[in-house]
């Protein structure tokens, strides 16, 4: 059975070429494109098996939603690897227990190992 990934990105271009890339890779797509979004994905019960999370998103970042993630036991432990331009944010994320952290600009190869290495 394929495995499940949801993409949280609030740009359009970026979250579609992320979903295409995986989907080339035979991984099933759910997109989402705030925090608040994704966390509907996760209510509405769909099994994945990683999360991709931008951390600056309008409505609900990807801080936040990690919070909430973090949260409820059966979210938490799906593997989470957060994508961000922040100069900082490798730092700010030691509390946030991600699986990994990838700056952008990102590498295509560089996500697609980091998705292979992590996904349960």
């Amino acid at each position: 059975m394929a495995k499940k990934i949801l993409v949280i990105e609030d740009d359009n271009s970026i979250r579609e070429l992320l979903a295409e890339l995986l989907e080339s890779e035979g991984y099933v797509v759910k997109s989402a494109s705030n925090g608040a979004e994704g966390l509907k994905v996760l209510e509405a019960g769909h099994e994945l098996n990683l999360i991709l999370v931008d951390l600056m998103m309008p409505i609900m970042d990807g801080y936040t939603f990690r919070i909430e993630q973090m949260k409820n036991p059966e979210w938490s432990k799906i593997p989470t690897v957060v994508m961000s331009a922040e100069a900082n944010a490798k730092e700010k994320l030691k509390s946030y227990d991600v699986t990994a952290f990838l700056s952008k600009p990102v590498e295509l190869d560089v996500i697609l190992n980091t998705v292979a290495e992590n996904i349960k």
